[in-house]
């Protein structure tokens, strides 16, 4: 087993996200059509429910695994790596035990006065199975992770997809027309989806990947293993950041799923008018804003192991390095892709989901999309260079300032969801700005500007190619308008990036799989190098 590269493992991980990102919108898609914005809403209010349990079982240790198993590989330590993982799989066992039987106690008082629908009850219900599972398979993502081997949770992940989203699919067609049956099936599906993801990653462990045959460096002349103490102590000192953060980030979602029914209720909805709106707000318009993220999580995901790696090393010019790579890969993903979004917002969520509703919601968040996909990656490096902390602290203040927007603008008359829309745009820009700040002030200033403007020309000229397309196909389908645009846009987008050489056949090379055949193809046309 050899350990694989900053950019493959990346490049594998974007793979595996663009493949399940695909499956997982075409089932979407149909299941929006299918159940609408209503059932949406109900699925949807029981999700951050979920994200708060699985932050408390797993206590931020994932991360934690992931860095401290890529420091002890980095130094020969194969004790510290077997104690990692009996550890936190013993710690993590315990606690989804518990959360589970006090959810499945609760769920009829959880359901009656916490969330705003009682319909979900049956939802909760079905989740409850889901913590231990996923507690498990997130240690050894964590896992292979700090092995830096991405390859055998990419297709864990694949499957998980395919599994989740076919069964999701067939039961909630026999549970139609019954929404509150529709919901609870859709929740069965994402157990079934996780049960196979940790299936086939615990089958890949057992059968190659144990610690026992990790390829490690000798331990240098006279050093001793480290101490079980001084091991357990380096875990908590990356968890308890992350798990504090993680909990607030999960209070704060579950909060502001409580907070914006009742905010819409407070503004003159009606209950099933307020979870419609939600469900337009966080089923479809940043279902739609989100997508990019499938290439800034695998930025995220690798950033730790490998800048913590490279601390453990001493290597500073290595951590500025993977500071451009990470900038430079989420700007010209994200800035082309925020303009697509606030540019097409009406004709994008008509096309695929039949409801031009989420357009106006999209349209107010999309404009800052870069903020938002930059947030992750730069996570990753503070969390990768022990400054978690400080990252959970940007964290609060974001959230607090998103609640108090939403309580504050989307209670009023005639605002609604467009106030949480608004909240969205003001506590990114703040958070990612923090971060951003805060990592230049750590390793410095190491962005390439001339490399930036070349890509924000190119996105401009894009964006200006789009209006033009928009204008063209002015009264013809929502369909033809969407692949119209984009296709045209993006077309003179690459081609400007290949002509600016911001963008080169080397680079497309090095995609794992795809690459050279790409290059192949592309070496034909004149400009491209």
């Amino acid at each position: 087993m050899s350990k694989q590269s900053f950019l493959h493992g990346a490049m594998v991980l974007v793979l595996a996200s663009v493949i399940t990102k695909i499956i997982g919108m075409g089932m979407q898609i149909v299941l929006n059509r299918v159940i609408g914005p209503e059932g949406i809403g109900l699925f949807r209010m029981v999700f951050p429910m979920l994200m708060m349990i699985l932050t408390l079982s797993t206590v931020g240790l994932p991360t934690a695994v992931s860095k401290v198993v890529a420091e002890a590989i980095a130094v020969g330590d194969r004790r510290k790596v077997k104690r990692v993982m009996g550890f936190t799989t013993v710690v993590v066992t315990a606690l989804s035990t518990l959360l589970t039987i006090a959810l499945l106690a609760l769920a009829p008082w959880l359901t009656q006065h916490v969330l705003t629908d009682s319909r979900t009850y049956y939802t909760v219900l079905a989740m409850a199975p889901t913590i231990l599972v996923i507690s498990w398979s997130s240690i050894l993502r964590g896992y292979f992770q700090g092995i830096q081997n991405q390859t055998p949770p990419s297709v864990g992940w694949i499957l998980e997809t395919v599994v989740r989203c076919s069964l999701t699919l067939a039961i909630v067609y026999a549970c139609m027309p019954d929404l509150v049956k529709a919901s609870a099936g859709a929740m069965l599906g994402v157990l079934a989806g996780e049960l196979t993801y940790l299936a086939y990653i615990a089958f890949c462990y057992w059968r190659k990947y144990r610690w026992q045959r990790i390829p490690m460096p000798p331990m240098p002349p006279g050093a001793q293993p480290e101490s079980y103490a001084k091991t357990i102590r380096s875990l908590f000192e990356v968890a308890v950041p992350v798990l504090v953060s993680g909990v607030i980030g999960s209070f704060v979602y579950w909060l502001e799923t409580l907070l914006i029914p009742r905010a819409l209720l407070a503004s003159g909805l009606l209950k099933e008018e307020a979870t419609a709106a939600f469900g337009l707000y966080s089923g479809y318009a940043v279902s739609l804003l989100v997508l990019p993220t499938v290439f800034t999580y695998a930025l995220a995901t690798t950033l730790v192991p490998s800048i913590s790696e490279a601390v453990a090393l001493h290597q500073p010019m290595l951590v500025q390095r993977r500071l451009y790579q990470a900038f430079r890969f989420t700007a010209m993903i994200g800035l082309p892709s925020s303009v697509i979004f606030t540019l097409l917002a009406t004709e994008l969520s008509t096309a695929i989901y039949n409801t031009p509703d989420a357009g106006p919601i999209l349209a107010v968040m999309a404009p800052v999309g870069f903020f938002i996909y930059l947030k992750s990656p730069l996570s990753g490096i503070l969390q990768g260079m022990n400054k978690a902390g400080q990252a959970m602290a940007y964290s609060i203040a974001g959230s607090a300032i998103k609640l108090a927007i939403i309580y504050w603008f989307a209670s009023k008359p005639g605002v609604g969801i467009m106030g949480v829309a608004w909240a969205v745009v003001v506590s990114n820009v703040v958070v990612c700005c923090a971060y951003f700040l805060a990592v230049t002030r750590l390793i410095g200033f190491y962005i390439d500007l001339v490399d930036t403007m070349k890509i924000l020309i190119s996105t401009l000229v894009m964006s200006l190619i789009i209006i033009q397309a928009k204008a063209v196909s002015a009264g013809m389908s929502a369909n033809y308008t969407v692949i119209f645009s984009i296709s045209i846009g993006m077309a003179v987008y690459l081609m400007l990036l290949f002509l600016f050489r911001a963008l080169s056949l080397h680079t497309v090379r090095r995609i794992p799989y795809v690459g050279p055949a790409m290059a192949r193809v592309l070496q034909w046309i004149p400009f491209v190098k």
